[in-house]
């Protein structure tokens, strides 16, 4: 488990927002989803319901 993953998690859960997570972490929102998965990934479990 990376701690970029966990900070881009607590950064994204704090905004609910990938692109916000994406500008505050100078990161593109697909590497923000890519941090995501991954870390749900190691975790085993689902860490956001997506909202349609």
């Amino acid at each position: 488990m990376e701690i970029k993953w966990l900070k881009t998690f607590i950064i994204a859960a704090s905004y609910e927002n990938f692109r916000q997570a994406s500008e505050d972490l100078f990161l593109t929102q697909p590497a923000v989803s890519k941090h995501i998965q991954r870390l749900q990934q190691e975790l085993g479990a689902e860490l956001f319901e997506k909202k349609r």
